[in-house]
């Protein structure tokens, strides 16, 4: 657990800086300088790549998670990995980019309709995914390496910096808008070219094509691997963007536009989550192969206590300020207070399944969760379709939450019978019974007028109340130790004698 916690929580310091620049993009310069449509269009293209991607990555990148420490060897270039995921990656790429040309007609008259400007920018998507596609591939293959550090800076730090750039640009009309979505998906490949060329001064840009026995022996076993991870990394990519894609399509990009931004601000609860993940993959895959169930029960106990602990605390944070929140952007995004609600609580349980996905993707039993991924993915589009005629964004947010708790809900039982593990002990009981409580306190307290006193107020309410409790009842020796080292940066912690 030792490197698990130490690079946890480098990454999430960098998380939050990144989520406190992503938040000056997100809530205050994107709302306020760009139309609700514009700001639609700028989120749903990255949503378009990203799904672009996974269908094009052919599974590489669950490949690497599982498979990379059985090739891992620099003396021997890791015996070609590098080279022949990304010349697969390459291929499928190429692939659907054909596919896509051919069907270009239905795609754009699905939405032409609602949301006619994604269709004039439709062909900016190839070389943004193209980017996405080894940037995916890049990363993960740094995070089995265990250099998680480097590409977590490029992506929340330098990447939001750039965007953050080429906002004020067009703030201060120096760039058209048109211009803008040019610099803007520019800055959104720059991010593989840098990961390029950190992978270059590491010297593991290994792209020779060895084809050595090991390589041999598991080119089939990844192939196979390869098939189904394609299907279950498309899966979950489309379980993160098909509410966007949906909403865009049947109500059109303003609306988009408001549940986009509002997603990012559910988002911020997953930082600890996906710091925890990240560096807790490799490890995983490793107990696979080592055969220690032992380690990766206690792993999966204590990343899930961790992840729920600190996810109640972001959620409570967020829910009771989310009018002060809203009172920083126009009006017309007040409608997506209930769709914060409904995303907080779906990303919070998923936060308190802890790694069961992770876990069971890298099992012999991966083909299971492909097969929950699959049926969600089913259910998810046929509650989208149910309720955003009627519910608008609010009904897509609601899909989303049942989806998500569905899906994690599968897997728990499942990892629980198969390999009796499952994540939960009395200790997190306590954790959602402090949660309820500080909730129901905070709701009392009337509002007050100065947005800023009343945020002031409510956020320290929301630490002595939730907080205090946990750190005091010693529920998780992680996060007190981390809450030590966070006190003792700002010089609040008592010297030892001194306790």
């Amino acid at each position: 657990m030792g490197i698990v916690q130490r690079d946890s929580i480098r990454i999430m310091v960098i998380s939050y800086l990144g989520a406190a620049i992503g938040y000056l993009n997100k809530i205050l310069l994107f709302t306020n300088f760009l139309t609700a449509e514009q700001v639609g269009l700028s989120n749903i293209i990255i949503s378009i790549a990203a799904v672009y991607a996974q269908f094009s990555g052919l599974g590489m990148t669950g490949v690497t998670i599982k498979f990379f420490p059985y090739f891992k060897d620099k003396e021997k270039h890791h015996h070609g990995f590098l080279f022949w995921t990304s010349l697969l990656s390459l291929f499928g790429f190429l692939l659907l980019t054909i596919i896509f040309l051919l069907f270009k007609s239905p795609i754009i008259n699905y939405y032409s309709e609602k949301s006619p400007l994604l269709v004039e920018y439709s062909f900016y998507v190839i070389p943004l995914a193209l980017a996405t596609v080894y940037y995916n591939l890049l990363e993960v293959f740094l995070r089995s390496l265990m250099k998680t550090v480097v590409f977590s800076l490029v992506n929340e730090i330098v990447l939001r910096l750039m965007i953050s750039a080429s906002i004020l640009l067009f703030a201060f009309k120096l760039v058209s808008f048109h211009e803008f979505v040019i610099i803007y998906v520019g800055v959104n490949c720059s991010a593989t070219l840098i990961l390029l060329v950190y992978m270059a001064y590491l010297k593991q840009l290994l792209f020779k094509p060895e084809w050595s026995s090991t390589t041999k022996r598991f080119f089939k076993i990844v192939l196979h691997y390869g098939s189904f991870a394609i299907v279950g990394n498309m899966s979950y990519i489309l379980m993160n963007n098909i509410d966007a894609l949906m909403v865009a399509a049947m109500i059109g990009l303003k609306d988009t536009g408001v549940y986009t931004t509002v997603f990012f601000i559910a988002t911020v609860m997953l930082i600890p989550y996906r710091s925890l993940a990240r560096v807790a993959s490799p490890l995983v895959a490793q107990f696979w192969k080592n055969r220690e169930m032992k380690k990766m029960h206690d792993l999966y106990k204590k990343v899930t206590l961790m992840s729920l602990i600190t996810g109640c605390f972001i959620f409570l944070g967020l829910w009771v300020n989310i009018d002060n929140i809203f009172h920083f952007i126009p009006d017309e995004y007040a409608s997506g207070k209930y769709v914060f609600l409904f995303l907080g609580i779906g990303r919070l349980f998923d936060m308190a399944t802890g790694i069961n996905g992770i876990i069971l993707v890298t099992s012999k039993k991966y083909r299971y969760d492909l097969l929950f991924t699959i049926l969600l993915i089913g259910v998810m589009i046929a509650l989208n379709l149910a309720f955003i005629p009627t519910y608008g964004i609010e009904g897509a947010s609601f899909a989303t939450m049942l989806s998500i708790i569905t899906l994690n809900t599968l897997r728990i039982i499942y990892i629980w019978s198969v390999f009796g593990m499952q994540p939960f002990d009395f200790k997190s009981v306590w954790v959602i019974l402090i949660g309820v409580f500080t909730l129901g306190v905070i709701y009392f307290i009337p509002p007050i007028l100065n947005v800023y006193a009343d945020m002031i107020i409510r956020s320290l309410i929301c630490l002595v109340l939730y907080a205090a409790p946990v750190l005091w009842l010693k529920l998780s020796e992680e996060v007190n130790e981390n809450a030590i080292k966070i006190l003792k940066a700002a010089h609040l912690y008592p010297p030892e004698g001194r306790k």
